[in-house]
């Protein structure tokens, strides 16, 4: 009797699961997601999949103001990048480092090894292309303390938010929000900064009269006037747009 059932329903079972098949093959989409104007600011738009979710391929877009500074960061999947906007570069290494930046232009491939420490700079306004196998995150190689409108915040992980502080090291920021400065890409506010103790640098982030921003080093810039209490906008706020296919 018990033989008789397993001939019996082994039929049915191959049913359900030639069904369950092609239902998932019907499932499956196509799509296109154009590649959109860039806007100003640090932003994500995850384009495909999750990349928070184990063993799901996924595609984001990030985006930088010119003049960024990506400090030593680690993976724990292997990390494809293509450049779709703008001229990027990335170096190997636990410690930023121009001398080993190696530039790609827009089409170029980059290939990030899982658990080996990098970094990159983006020399214009800049739009990277990523995918891979999630999950997918951005561990610090040293924490990096963020100053912000809404006060100071310490980082362990690029595009996540950071944790409120009050132990910034006294060298960190020279400057506040707000402070008018001038550097090679011209004159403005200042809107953010982020401190990297272990790589001994601060990089600011000016908004110029006319809406644009860029990064350049604490070196790199000068006072050109007295420091203004005046807030920014939220402009460390990091957006994930989703644009799935439909």
């Amino acid at each position: 009797m018990f033989l008789f059932r397993v001939v019996v329903l082994t039929p049915l079972l191959m049913f359900v699961l030639a069904l369950s098949n092609a239902e998932a093959q019907d499932s499956a989409v196509h799509s296109v997601v154009p590649l959109h104007k860039p806007r100003p600011g640090l932003w994500v738009e995850k384009v495909w999949g999750d990349p928070d979710r184990p063993g799901e391929p996924f595609v984001i877009r990030i985006h930088s103001d010119a003049g960024y500074i990506i400090l030593p960061h680690t993976h724990l999947v292997d990390e494809n990048i293509v450049v779709v906007q703008g001229v990027w570069s990335f170096g190997m290494g636990r410690r930023f480092d121009r001398a080993v930046l190696e530039q790609l232009d827009v089409g170029a491939f980059g290939f990030a090894p899982k658990n080996m420490a990098h970094f990159a700079w983006s020399k214009t306004e800049t739009t990277i292309q990523v995918h891979g196998i999630g999950p997918f995150s951005s561990k610090l190689v040293d924490p990096v303390y963020e100053l912000t409108d809404k006060g100071t915040f310490l980082l362990t992980y690029l595009l996540r938010p950071g944790t409120p502080t009050q132990s910034a090291p006294p060298d960190c920021f020279e400057w506040k929000i707000g402070t008018r400065v001038r550097g090679h890409a011209g004159e403005g506010a200042v809107i953010g900064a982020r401190c990297s103790p272990g790589n001994h640098l601060t990089q600011y982030w000016v908004r110029k009269p006319d809406g644009e921003q860029f990064w350049a080093l604490s070196q790199e810039l000068k006072l050109v006037g007295p420091e203004s209490s005046t807030t920014a906008p939220n402009v460390l706020r990091i957006s994930v747009v989703l644009r799935m296919g439909k």
